[in-house]
Parts: structure tokens; C-alpha cells; sequence
């Protein structure tokens, strides 16, 4: 302990010392966050394109050119990975659709017209995150049996759309509140409608609230289990991950390495949508009081 730098920190340690010691602590959980999210996907990956025989009979962790294979991911061109896939993207488009669409007409109005109650109403949409997904698809399988709704695509998407538009809602009311009303008023004075203002002016601005709110859409509706699980229950109509999972209980022997297979196939599309939709994501998430 030097003269200069008496102890004032936690654990009797010098200023430097101390901001030395949590320098440390933050490398180390960056470390661990790191290593305990990349490691199942490396796993995963390195199992997809190794041969089922090793995985099976031995622990491999990097598929070495003898073993090396593509031919997991044959399984993805089976008859039935096809249809789990179509009706995945079918759900995820038509849920992200739906989101869109709704929490930019809801955001709007929030943003832009005064009504009774508006912050409570805006409250009180978030309340539905309070509850597990199993809770509130077992009434939806009650309701969307006595409606027709049941086992359908629509369905699914209903029940989606409804859950991922609280935090939709919320992001375009607070993006669009960073839009100056003078464009829109610009516009009213040239003769356009609200309408016109609207789709003209305030929708092309919130291009990043969009995308952010269709990628949080999209990661919900192409993830989703609980929901598809509940609310699909015939093969014909259901989507990619409670699909698996009943194929794995109809085959009496499906190899690991073709789990993996399917398991990066379906991982890809949602990383390469956030990659490649990045610097859009971040202008959207960066909206002050969200």
C-alpha cells in the first residue's frame, strides 16, 4: 500500500487496486456468459457434421475430415421436415405480419392522440408477460375449440401475434414519440389526410422500430413450442419444434447428429436475420424511456 493510494475501497484495497479487481470480475463473467451460451451452440454444431456412427459410440469435439459428413442433414428433406418447416414459416410471416401492422396503428395512436387513460391502458398491456405461456394456452385451446380456430395455422398466429404485441406496442408508441409532429404537419398543410401522413410520413421513419419489432415477432413465432404444441395438435399443421419432438417419439431410433442437424437448421435463419438486421435493430432498441 503506497502513501498516494490510501485504502478507501471495499475489501481495505486501494482505488486502482479496487477498479483493477472488478476489471477482472467483469472479464471473467463476460467470460462465462460467453462460454456458457456459445458452447451448446458449438456443440451442436460440430455434432451436425459429424458422422451419426461416431456421435453414437464416442464423444468427438471437432469433426476431424474422417469424420466429417453432410449427410445429417438428409433428414431435413424427409416429406414431413418439409411440411413442419412450411407451416413454421407460414406462422412466423403471418405472425410478424400482424405484429406490425397492429402495434404500428396502436403506437401511433398512442403517440399522437389524447384519449382517458392512455398510460394505464399502455400498462396494462404488459400485464399479460406476467403469465407462462402454458397458462394461457390452455384456455386458448378451450376458446379456440368452441370457435373453429383449433389446430389451425390462424389460430397459431393469433395466439402469437397477441403475445408479442404488448412489447411492439410499446416500442413504435415510444419511437414514433422521437418523430417531430411538424413533418406531419407539413404534411397536412400540402392538403394530406392524417391517413397519408401517417403512411407517408411517420411510417417510412420508423423503418428501425419496424424491423426490431418484426425480429422480436419473428424469434417468438419461429421458437415458439408451448403455443404450437397446445393449439396444433395434428402433424399436418404444426410447426418445426413440437414437430421434432413428436417425431422423436414415433421413430424408435433417431441419431443425435440427425437432431443436431435439424436443430442448427432451424437456429440458422433467426442468427442470420439478427446479424444481417443489426445496425436496423440497434436504432430501434435505442429509444430513450423504453
Amino acid at each position: 500500500m503506497s502513501q498516494k493510494e490510501p485504502p478507501g475501497g471495499i475489501f481495505g484495497l486501494s482505488y486502482d487496486r479496487e477498479t483493477e479487481f472488478f476489471e477482472a470480475l467483469k472479464l471473467i463473467s463476460t467470460a462465462i456468459i460467453v462460454l456458457v451460451g456459445a458452447w451448446p451452440i458449438y456443440w451442436m454444431t460440430q455434432l451436425a457434421f459429424t458422422e451419426y456412427e461416431t456421435v453414437e459410440n464416442s464423444i468427438t469435439v471437432f469433426p476431424t475430415p474422417d469424420i466429417f459428413t453432410l449427410d445429417n442433414f438428409t433428414v431435413i428433406t424427409e416429406p414431413e421436415m418439409y411440411t413442419y418447416m412450411f407451416n413454421t414459416v407460414v406462422v412466423a410471416i403471418g405472425t410478424i405480419v400482424t405484429v406490425v401492422i397492429v402495434s404500428l396503428l396502436a403506437g401511433y395512436g398512442l403517440a399522437r392522440l389524447e384519449f382517458p387513460q392512455k398510460e394505464n391502458f399502455a400498462r396494462i398491456l404488459l400485464i399479460g408477460y406476467l403469465f407462462s405461456p402454458i397458462v394461457i394456452g390452455i384456455p386458448l385451446y378451450q376458446i379456440w375449440r368452441s370457435i373453429g380456430l383449433l389446430g389451425t395455422r390462424v389460430g397459431l398466429i393469433i395466439a402469437l401475434s397477441a403475445v408479442s404485441m404488448p412489447f411492439a406496442v410499446w416500442l413504435m408508441w415510444k419511437y414514433i414519440m422521437t418523430i417531430p409532429e411538424a413533418h406531419e404537419e407539413a404534411a397536412w398543410v400540402d392538403g394530406a389526410s392524417r391517413w397519408r401522413g401517417f403512411r407517408d410520413v411517420v411510417v417510412p421513419q420508423c423503418r428501425p422500430a419496424i424491423i426490431a419489432a418484426a425480429l422480436f415477432a419473428f424469434a417468438l413465432a419461429w421458437n415458439d413450442f408451448t403455443f404450437a404444441q397446445i393449439l396444433l395438435p395434428q402433424t399436418d399443421t404444426t410447426t418445426f419444434a413440437p414437430g421434432i419432438l413428436r417425431a422423436m417419439g414415433q421413430a424408435q431410433f433417431l441419431p443425435d447428429a440427425y437432431l443436431m442437424a435439424i436443430s442448427l437448421a432451424m437456429t440458422l435463419p433467426p442468427l442470420l436475420f439478427a446479424y444481417f438486421m443489426q445496425s436496423y435493430l440497434l436504432k430501434g432498441f435505442q429509444v430513450r424511456a423504453l
